[in-house]
């Protein structure tokens, strides 16, 4: 192992063909390249073996362990996953897989990151959309109490344990369980599946449906413009809009009586829970045609 040094001294810039971690406080735990080759070939011309050994992509993983405090973090991938889960650790650790295929070489995925205050940012430039033809996938994991900002444009996107998070997959699976805060999420077409949610929920998904169970929030707003909505209670909120604009939206609700404003604009609607329009709790559904139904929580 080691210790990455320095200080005060200035981060080099990226550069082609290596890894950048510009940052005091990082120890280097593996480094591994791996060539991702699996060819079959038959009698022929050796050129075409050649040209097809010029087009396989290769890969290497690298885990770094960030020693510095860290409380907050944000990663950008382009298209890649990303994973940020909490676990038994002092010390927040990362592992990059990068890849890189025809028009770039093994350290073309150049990794940016940089440390300021307890923030810690991750990000692939190089294999943004004008970059190399590269990839890199990060996957953390962190102590309890930090809060997690992540953007994958397109890749999946997983977080687990965290004391909070703002996501943005640009149109890829997103994955929140046991969010220990707020939760704001905007997918972009994809579908996103929560379980587990003590915090505030703001939810856009542009399309695309949506379902969470266990949520333990004071304040929730849920837009699916045209993806069904499926959302469980675990407590009584203070206050719920949901909007699905042409989804079916289907609540389990503990406690009660809400002040109801339900509106299925003509579309079948079941409402089953305590209403009353003086109550502290307020509820508003809205489908846009689609099937509306609320019910009361099990042995409520």
């Amino acid at each position: 192992m080691r210790a990455v040094t320095g200080g005060a001294a200035p981060v080099p810039a990226p550069g082609r063909g290596r890894w950048v971690w510009g940052l005091s406080g990082l120890v280097t735990v593996a480094l591994l390249a791996v060539p991702c080759v699996h060819l079959i070939t038959t009698a022929g011309d050796p050129g075409d073996a050649e040209s097809i050994m010029a087009n396989v992509p290769s890969s290497s993983a690298r885990t770094v362990i960030v020693t510095q405090p860290v409380t907050s973090v944000t990663v950008q991938s382009y298209g890649s996953p990303v994973q940020v889960t909490t676990g038994s650790v002092r010390h927040i650790e990362v592992t990059e897989m990068s890849s890189y295929g025809k028009g770039a070489s093994a350290g073309s995925a150049t990794v940016t990151q940089s440390v300021s205050g307890s923030h810690l940012f991750l990000a692939d430039p190089a294999c943004s959309p004008t970059g190399y033809d590269c990839a890199v996938s990060f996957a953390l994991t962190v102590p309890p109490g930090v809060t997690v900002t992540a953007m994958t444009d397109g890749g999946p996107l997983t977080v687990s344990g965290v004391a909070g998070a703002n996501l943005d997959s640009g149109g890829g699976l997103v994955r929140a369980t046991g969010i220990q805060g707020p939760l704001t999420v905007r997918t972009e077409g994809a579908p996103l599946l929560i379980d587990g949610l003590v915090g505030a929920l703001n939810v856009d998904t542009g399309n695309a449906p949506l379902i969470a169970e266990g949520v333990d929030a004071t304040t929730v707003t849920v837009s699916t413009d045209g993806g069904g909505a499926r959302i469980a209670f675990a407590a009584a909120p203070d206050s719920v809009t949901v909007s699905t604009d042409g989804g079916a939206a289907f609540l389990t609700m503990p406690g009660g009586p809400y002040a109801l404003a339900a509106d299925s604009d003509g579309g079948p609607e079941s409402v089953g829970i305590a209403t009353d329009p003086a109550a502290s709790r307020s509820l508003t559904v809205s489908t846009g045609g689609a099937p509306l139904r609320i019910e009361p929580a099990p042995g409520a």
